[in-house]
């Protein structure tokens, strides 16, 4: 399958090539633009509906710890009327019962939203207020098997929110739900605990207190214990948190109020009065149902730029090839022998510069087929030349042979051992085309040269060559010592008036070979020193074949590091009118 689409893709026009990806590249633009924009458009939204929903959860904590700052007062006054402490003493007086029902009467009747009122106590008859009905309250008895209750006990200071849940309703057969506030009466004079206070209101006056909800927008008032006292579409009063389904059911105590369903914008913010929680809710796709144009406009635009852009792009892509195809049909040509073939450029883009470098090409293959065809001839000359000077070796070792033995002959054998020499030189130089040789042989051409400088200067030269015997099997490039004793004599002990000395050592130590040669002669300068050891750091050969022979050092480093790699180091030191001394270290791997 894959290597049939492989194939395919191969053999498509490059046009077609060309619209196969400018086009979903096209697509991919053009919808990556259109989803940014529905994004942000989105983000932009749900950032301002948070933000109304936050505003509302602010204005309705505000309104309800009003209303409960409201109620605190009341019972605060209360809890300093003597009259009422009177009227709970053992032996009340006789009118105290109808000062607190006109005090009582006083409060309430100049606040709308809390309907009624009573006080339990032990051995009293309940003080009644409801501006609702007559109907017969819930008796302390019967109170004091509630859950507020419990909570009214155990938070003696702080009091006690609740609604009517179940089968507690403060007023027999009233239906109506009430939320309510529950707070010990605690004598000021003694601390004595004289009766129970409860105050309350419908749930829909409570929920008439913080305001309308606007559609989809639901308010949720959660108590700090997880009850439920109120919502905006009056359904959930009474019913526990874990009953909502907005955080996974769990609990108050457990919840994370920023990991609600993400199908939920939801607000909240919790008052520092009373401990209520207020949720502000709604779907995310109401709100997100307003951008549906902004999809389809998206939608419609990328398909418009298709229908614009396809004719466009492939009326585009043949101007582009026009004039490859004219390329294309000259390399026909070419391919069929007709090497005189040129196309008109007028182009000065990279078209036009492919134009220019194909007509080049054309032309200089033209002219290496000449040239090729004329080498050809050339060649075969110069195998005839190379047949020939084959002999040259061979006459050049048997003429020095018999120069040497009619040397003999005649008396001189110091003439006849200079040629033996010279001959045997030369036979090692040429090694029979050999590029490797064994150290034996190279120290025997440089035993011969030293011997041939040595008569040379009559005898201002002395030498010596000491070498660890297990070496001279060992295989080395060929003429890497003889280039090294050649600069020592010439660049060094020619130019001093004094006994010359030169000084070869061929060490193994440890597996690493340690090549040194030591003259006494002139000694390099510090800034050609300095410039030479730089040279053999680098790639580069800065200095000339004449100069205190750097070129012959190069170059031994560079058939070192051909053969042995980076496991070659060449030391130079000198000084002036004492000598020099060049060091090769070449790391055998092993003890040899």
């Amino acid at each position: 399958m894959f290597a049939s689409l492989k194939n395919w893709y191969l053999e498509m026009p490059i046009r077609s090539k060309f619209q196969l990806w400018f086009l979903p590249l096209l697509i991919v633009t053009s919808g990556s633009i259109g989803f940014f924009s529905y994004k942000t458009a989105s983000d932009q939204v749900l950032q301002k509906v948070a933000q109304a929903q936050d505003n509302i959860s602010s204005q309705t904590i505000s309104h309800l710890d009003y209303l409960a700052k409201d109620i605190y007062d009341i019972y605060n006054y209360l809890s300093l009327s003597l009259e009422l402490h009177e009227l709970l003493s053992p032996e009340p007086s006789f009118n105290s019962a109808i000062v607190v029902n006109n005090m009582i009467n006083r409060l309430l009747s100049t606040r709308q939203f809390f309907q009624s009122l009573l006080i339990f106590s032990e051995g009293h008859q309940t003080i009644k207020f409801n501006s609702l009905n007559n109907n017969e309250i819930i008796s302390f008895e019967e109170y004091k098997k509630s859950k507020i209750y419990k909570d009214t006990v155990n938070a003696v200071i702080k009091g006690a929110w609740g609604v009517e849940e179940g089968p507690l309703k403060l007023f027999i057969g009233d239906q109506r739900r009430k939320v309510f506030y529950s707070k010990v009466l605690v004598n000021p004079g003694n601390f004595e605990k004289e009766g129970l206070l409860v105050i309350g209101m419908t749930e829909a006056d409570f929920r008439q207190s913080f305001g309308r909800a606007k559609d989809n927008v639901e308010i949720v008032v959660v108590n700090g214990d997880g009850t439920i006292l109120s919502d905006s579409a009056g359904k959930w009063s009474g019913k526990s948190f874990s009953d909502l389904p907005y955080y996974n059911h769990d609990s108050i105590g457990n919840v994370d109020w920023s990991a609600h369903d993400n199908k939920w914008l939801i607000s909240h913010s919790s008052s520092e009065v009373t401990g209520w929680h207020v949720l502000v809710i709604q779907p995310r796709t109401e709100e997100l149902r307003q951008l549906n144009t902004i999809r389809w406009l998206t939608f419609g635009f990328v398909l418009l730029i298709l229908l614009i852009n396809a004719p466009i792009s492939w009326t585009i892509s043949w101007l582009f090839l026009k004039p490859l195809k004219r390329i294309l049909k000259s390399m026909r040509e070419v391919q069929a022998g007709d090497f005189s073939q040129q196309v008109e450029v007028t182009l000065r883009d990279e078209i036009g510069q492919l134009g220019k470098g194909y007509n080049i090409m054309i032309t200089k293959i033209r002219e290496l087929i000449q040239d090729v065809y004329e080498s050809e001839l050339s060649k075969k000359e110069a195998e005839l030349r190379l047949l020939q000077s084959q002999i040259n070796p061979h006459f050049l070792y048997n003429t020095l042979n018999s120069i040497a033995w009619m040397s003999y002959r005649e008396g001189a054998e110091k003439t006849a051992d200079m040629i033996q020499k010279l001959s045997v030189f030369f036979r090692y130089n040429l090694s029979q085309g050999a590029d490797v040789i064994t150290l034996e042989k190279e120290l025997t051409i440089v035993e011969n040269y030293l011997y041939l400088s040595n008569v040379r200067f009559a005898d201002k030269l002395t030498y010596s060559v000491e070498v660890d015997e297990h070496l001279s099997d060992l295989l080395i490039p060929k003429l890497i010592l003889q280039p090294l004793v050649e600069n020592a004599v010439v660049h060094g002990i020619e130019q001093i008036e004094e006994q010359g000395f030169v000084h070869v050592t061929v060490r193994d130590i440890e597996g690493t070979l340690h090549i040194e040669v030591t003259d006494n002669g002139i000694g390099i300068d510090p800034e050609t020193l300095d410039r030479l050891r730089a040279a053999l750091r680098s790639e580069k050969r800065f200095v000339s074949a004449d100069d205190t022979g750097g070129f012959a050092l190069l170059n031994v480093r560079d058939r070192l590091l051909n053969h042995f790699g980076d496991r070659i180091t060449i030391e130079i030191t000198s000084k002036q009118s004492v000598g020099t001394t060049v060091k090769l270290i070449i790391r055998l791997g092993e003890p040899v």
